[in-house]
């Protein structure tokens, strides 16, 4: 989980001729901008790194937007935690070894339809008929390590660029 957070804006040179509503409204909206740039960059460089679709990605990464009240941004995972089903990666193709799902090989696993509906890609325990498990991809840790590389400085420089941005239109419109 990632966390902006705004005690001050003193820092800012730029924001002395601004009043203290532009600055605050300039704030909340660079926070905001910086938390949906945040995300689809996390998106993107997971996607990428482990040769996977995007959009299960992007399910998984929630943004806690900051409100007036509360000049405080998060980007952190959904209650899924981090795990991907393994149908949602791409279209699946049962062939002799398993199941192929895009580009990867998933051995010993079949395609299956449960009785409630629920499609996907599973895996026997054992050498008996049941039980099953669901195929998952577990994204926790490359999320966890770029979120961890991101909060070192490139989230924080991309605020303040969106920041002095934002505060000059709002000194242009008013």
């Amino acid at each position: 989980m990632i966390n902006i957070d705004i005690k001050s804006t003193n820092e800012f040179d730029f924001a002395l001729t601004a009043s203290k509503d532009q600055i605050e409204k300039a704030a909340l909206r660079a926070l905001n901008k910086t938390s949906r740039w945040l995300r689809s960059d996390l998106v993107s460089q997971t996607a990428k790194s482990l040769n996977i679709k995007s959009t299960p990605i992007r399910d998984v990464l929630v943004i806690v937007r900051a409100k007036k009240t509360n000049l405080k941004t998060t980007v952190g995972l959904s209650k899924r935690g981090g795990v991907i089903r393994a149908i949602d990666v791409g279209s699946a193709t049962q062939n002799s070894k398993g199941v192929r799902v895009g580009k990867r090989q998933f051995d010993n696993a079949f395609l299956a339809t449960m009785p409630s509906g629920h499609h996907g890609v599973f895996k026997r325990k054992g050498k008996e008929r049941l039980p099953i498990k669901e195929v998952q991809i577990f994204i926790s840790s490359k999320l966890h390590d770029l979120m961890e590389e991101a909060s070192h400085g490139r989230a924080l420089s991309h605020f303040e660029t969106v920041f002095e941005r934002e505060l000059r239109y709002l000194r242009k419109a008013g």
